[in-house]
């Protein structure tokens, strides 16, 4: 057999005809595909490399892709539009003219192969990508498809000797199913808003709108306001000072918060005069702490943002970076079980010889059974992330180092034995108050070494026995006022995703970023804040697209897209949905904007430059505090406004402050929302809202 090399222009490589040709998803994997089958170099195609040999008696090419080449796309350039076809994405993209060659080079070697094999990553993308490779350049009907976790030689050469019977028909269906869902929803919607933008605004500029992207920048904007339309309820509580042995310790009030300052300090007042308190009780525990389970994806985005510092996009990256480097397991995962199957000691034994690892490897080692904690979600596809056993063949570095480490700790500990934790705990009761006194230690570390990242605080507390008096040395009055809701962070929205059931594993990290990258969503210090044309695109649709942009209705589609892929439902099925749902309301739409008619949509959406406009930021009103006044507020000081106003009785009964005294305190205090200190200082400053306010409170 002769072969010879090409040149990037390509041409037909001198190579057996009738081989079985194994598509990869990525030049790396395919490198590492041909290492484990044992074959050669044979060249470039396109500047595209491949490999070939013989392999079980057959012989083999190897040649990667470079994720999809292929995407969804219409010539028309209307709305709504429910016809589209799959063309090479370097036809139809703008950044994706570096697929080209790898189209072009897969289509060559396509030409004089038997078989097919989908080699692609085992997930609904990498089942996608092999399938339209094949459908396209070959014949899906002589296509196999193979299933592996990790880039490691041996599982990738039983992979190869025992491929699936035929393609994984379900997991294509749900595939295409979900880019068809996201191409008919993006698409449309997109160019709907882009078309009201313009109408209102006069402004041409480049949108988008997504089945999952919309619910998420909504989430983004209803804490944004939650947050800025703040304000906090104040309560009291008492913390006491005792003395033992000549050591001065705390006691914390763990009954309910008192409401009334009032009653506060006449409680205070007691306890000075009387100058003691009894323990009512003592409880001492030894509690488990048990290990976590191995990480899925989510997991390791959430505490490689946490530890690390690292945003779920980047750590999504730098573990497929991990994974094609033959380092950890297939990361797009959301199992956290690691196989049955799994050679637990001898990855145990591969980490022990890195210094960092070898004095834990070494205990485990002892061990007649290696059992690990597993968590309770599942995944068919994929197990857990865990570390392959190969050690890395160059020096990592930065944040892959990091990130790596992080995986190979959390795997080691789910070996460990739960740690051991002693508590004690003293109860002391005065009239309706409960106050307390704990302390901890950790009796046996166990995992906790290994994984340093969860904190146990240790206290020591002193001895003492129920029915003892202990002296007050101090008694104080601490004002408490309650939290807004946290920020969100790109880890925090992520979190979100998961618990509502939109996006996948996959896609949740792109999704964000692409808020970021449109401009909606910005960040500020370590929070992230909703920019202003993000509010508008969020009003437009909430306003125009309430029903399309619901979290209900995104999560209804998520889950059929999971029984499709359990062959339950079709993908025709499932599109035709979506169809009926988007065309009514694109269709009223498009015929407003044919119309010119902004009157209309802005009476649809309550904006627009003929409406009175808000007292503090010139937006449009949506709320009149003051009937036949020309003061009023947009959407979100009006909100604000209505809080001022309803809160002011709690605030009145807790601390017998007037009104103006109330909005003082909330221009004061930090926790107080921006839109409610604004409008806070608009009231002080206008006589007719005082005015208004005090007849209504």
């Amino acid at each position: 057999m002769s072969t010879r090399r090409r040149t990037k222009r390509g041409g037909s490589p001198a190579l057996k005809r009738g081989y079985v040709l194994v598509i990869a998803e990525k030049t790396r994997a395919a490198s590492k595909i041909a290492q484990a089958l044992g074959l050669r170099f044979g060249g470039k195609i396109y500047g595209v490399p491949f490999w070939e040999g013989y392999f079980s008696g057959r012989y083999y090419v190897v040649a990667p892709a470079a994720g999809h080449l292929f995407s969804l796309k219409s010539n028309e350039r209307d709305y709504p539009v429910f016809s589209y076809e799959w063309v090479p994405r370097w036809m139809s993209e703008k950044n994706a003219e570096h697929t080209k060659r790898y189209y072009m080079a897969l289509q060559e070697l396509a030409k004089s192969a038997s078989l097919f094999i989908n080699a692609c990553d085992f997930d609904i993308e990498g089942s996608v990508i092999g399938y339209l490779i094949i459908k396209m350049f070959g014949n899906v009907n002589k296509a196999l498809r193979v299933k592996f976790s990790s880039l490691t030689l041996e599982e990738l050469r039983e992979a190869l000797k025992k491929p699936l019977p035929s393609l994984d028909w379900d997991m294509i269906e749900a595939g295409l199913c979900r880019h068809e869902l996201d191409w008919i929803w993006g698409i449309n919607v997109s160019r709907a808003l882009m078309d009201i933008y313009r109408l209102l605004t006069g402004k041409k500029l480049t949108l988008s709108a997504g089945r999952v992207q919309s619910p998420t920048l909504l989430e983004a904007l209803n804490r944004y306001i939650a947050r800025e339309t703040f304000i906090p309820s104040v309560t009291f509580s008492i913390t006491l000072y005792i003395e033992v042995d000549g050591e001065i310790y705390k006691l914390n009030q763990v009954s309910p918060p008192l409401r009334r300052y009032e009653e506060a300090r006449r409680i205070a007042n007691m306890l000075r005069g009387v100058g003691y308190i009894e323990v009512a009780s003592v409880e001492q525990t030894i509690r488990k702490l048990n290990p976590p389970p191995p990480f899925n994806l989510p997991d390791l985005q959430v505490e490689a943002s946490r530890i690390l510092g690292i945003s779920p996009s980047e750590t999504l990256r730098l573990a497929e970076d991990l994974y094609l480097d033959s380092l950890i397991s297939y990361p797009r995962t959301n199992s956290q079980k690691l196989p049955p199957t799994l050679n637990n000691r001898k990855i145990i034994e591969n980490l022990g010889r890195l210094q960092s690892y070898r004095a834990y490897a070494s205990e485990l080692l002892r061990r007649r059974v290696l059992k690990p904690t597993l968590g309770a979600k599942d995944d068919p596809a994929h197990p857990a992330i865990y570390p392959t056993g190969y050690l890395p063949t160059h020096e990592l570095r930065g944040r892959k180092k990091q990130l790596y480490d992080l995986i190979v700790r959390r795997y080691l500990a789910c070996f460990y034995d739960s740690a051991l934790i002693g508590s004690t705990s003293y109860t002391f009761k005065f009239k309706s108050l409960t106050f307390a006194l704990s302390g901890q230690r950790i009796i046996k570390s166990e995992w906790l070494r290994v994984y340093p990242y969860v904190t146990v605080n240790e206290a020591s507390i002193p001895h003492l026995h129920k029915g003892e008096k202990v002296r007050i040395v101090k008694v104080r009055i601490s004002r408490a006022y309650s939290r807004p809701p946290p920020p969100h962070t790109k880890t925090t929205l992520l979190k979100w995703m998961e618990e509502v059931g939109i996006g996948t594993e996959a896609t949740r990290a792109d999704i964000i970023e692409t808020l970021f990258k449109r401009g909606y969503l910005k960040k500020s210090g370590k929070t992230t804040v909703v920019t202003e044309l993000g509010i508008t695109i969020a009003k437009i649709l909430s306003k125009l697209f309430s029903e399309l942009t619901s979290v209900n209705l995104t999560r209804e589609f998520e889950q059929a897209l999971e029984l499709v892929k359990l062959g339950k439902i079709s993908r025709t099925e499932v599109v035709n949905k979506a169809k009926e749902v988007l065309r009514p309301r694109l269709t009223m739409i498009r015929d407003i904007v044919r119309s010119n008619n902004a009157e209309k949509l802005i009476e649809l959406i309550e904006e627009g430059k003929e409406k009175p406009k808000c007292l503090i930021c010139g937006e449009v009103c949506a709320y009149n505090p003051v009937a036949g006044s020309n003061i009023c507020f947009c959407e979100f000081h009006g909100t604000a406004y209505k809080h001022i106003v309803e809160k002011y009785r709690e605030w009145r009964e807790a601390l017998g402050v007037s009104f103006t005294e109330y909005l003082k305190e909330l221009l004061r205090i930090k926790l107080t929302g921006r839109f409610v200190k604004e409008v806070a200082n608009a009231i002080v400053n206008r006589s007719e809202l005082l005015r208004n306010i005090r007849d209504i409170t």
